[in-house]
């Protein structure tokens, strides 16, 4: 995998619909391949799969001693890796965490057909002042611009898998 150049990415969009917040009914992909995957290659501390209102599901797996979260948008093939910073957090939330590129890992879901935004790209500042920024954004619908004016997304990846606090 050849790392993240920030001048690609004029050629990124994030796909109408890949929050969950849509005015019509916004169909999820089928995760099973994505499940089997995880299984077979991880050793997973805990699956987590929230309601239909979450855009995403995510694991904590174990990968060469490290616990690591896997981020899975339910509506495209993304997915994020992150490394767990508190081991002790609770299982059935969401540890902190920092976005990572563990490309062992990126490769392998890479192989299987999932497609992986780099670290770089996640961790973007949202800016509607930056062109770049309106550019990857621009195919998103007004219902998820609308939440934004709530969530406040602070970074792409907090639009990508509603990976915020409010």
């Amino acid at each position: 995998m050849e790392p993240f150049n920030e001048e690609k990415l004029i050629n990124y969009r994030l796909p109408k619909g890949i929050t969950g917040f849509v005015e019509s009914e916004n169909k999820t992909i089928d995760l099973s391949l994505w499940e089997e995957t995880v299984k077979s290659f991880f050793s997973i501390k805990a699956n987590i799969q929230f309601s239909d209102r979450y855009s995403y599901t995510y694991q904590i797996i174990e990968f060469n001693n490290e616990l690591y979260l896997l981020f899975k948008n339910k509506y495209t093939d993304f997915f994020a890796i992150a490394k767990v910073d508190d081991e002790n957090e609770e299982y059935h939330k969401i540890p902190n965490h920092y976005f990572f590129d563990e490309f062992e890992i990126i490769d392998f879901l890479e192989a299987m057909g999932f497609i992986h935004y780099p670290t770089a790209l996640l961790e973007l500042k949202v800016d509607g002042a930056n062109p770049l920024i309106t550019n990857l954004l621009k195919e998103l619908s007004d219902c998820e611009f609308g939440q934004f004016s709530y969530f406040e997304p602070k970074i792409i990846a907090n639009i990508i898998f509603n990976d915020w606090k409010k």
